[in-house]
């Protein structure tokens, strides 16, 4: 997302957590004039409300919302269920992303754009879920983070600001499609090896991916705001 708005030539304020331990994008910084990287900890209040006073009079013509944690799987199967990673999960995957949006939403109501570009997950689906039955932290997160979008997107229509919440679909962001015979599969990827191996399940690169979901942004309207829908556009059911 950060190099292909930088590309287009739009003001980039991307956040991580250890903006030192991040390397490609202070890359992307040193080389984009129009990238700063900035320090922001969803989980914590007092981290967003520093990064918000610092953008207080900014206008923010489209707020993304990425961050996710998924965990390893062991802990997200019944009878070995990991319950403090409900509370990590829930932090990271619900209650961060509408920290930041209630923290933002004054610099979005005064742009253009006018829009809060939210990553949920197909796991949220209630009506999607299949065996294998893990994941449950990640999936019961995600579906918390679609309701509580959901109903952003009626509280914040009349302020004329659209919520997209996007399925960006399976993207390959650990490597696995570059792994090599005999190298580690990484641990959350495991229940879902046989699916992606058989085909069943299909892996996207980035480059597949973010293009898609540009192109949704740039159509996206006010009606219908708050629909999930697939990083192709495509509705999603609940």
């Amino acid at each position: 997302f950060a190099t292909q708005f930088a590309a287009r030539g739009w003001t980039v304020i991307a956040t991580t957590r250890r903006p030192a331990e991040a390397t490609a994008l202070n890359a992307l910084a040193k080389a984009r004039p129009n990238v700063t990287v900035e320090p922001l900890d969803i989980t914590s209040a007092d981290s967003v409300a520093a990064l918000a006073a610092r953008y207080r009079d900014r206008r923010i013509d489209v707020l993304v919302n990425n961050a996710a944690l998924l965990e390893r799987p062991a802990a997200q199967q019944f009878g070995q269920l990991d319950f403090a990673l409900f509370e990590k999960s829930f932090a990271v995957n619900a209650t961060g992303p509408i920290r930041v949006t209630q923290a933002f939403a004054d610099n979005v109501a005064r742009s253009r754009r006018k829009t809060v570009f939210t990553l949920s997950s197909a796991a949220a689906s209630v009506q999607l879920v299949s065996a294998p039955a893990v994941y449950y932290e990640y999936r019961a997160s995600k579906a918390a983070l679609n309701m509580l979008m959901h109903n952003l997107a009626i509280d914040l229509k009349p302020r004329g600001i659209t919520v997209l919440i996007v399925n960006p679909g399976l993207v390959d962001t650990r490597g696995i499609m570059n792994r090599k015979p005999g190298d580690p599969i990484p641990e959350e990827f495991a229940p879902v090896m046989p699916a992606i191996e058989s085909g069943q399940l299909k892996l996207m690169t980035t480059t597949e991916s973010v293009p898609g979901m540009l192109a949704l942004l740039d159509r996206a309207t006010p009606e219908p705001s708050g629909q999930f829908v697939n990083f192709d556009g495509t509705p999603l059911p609940w």
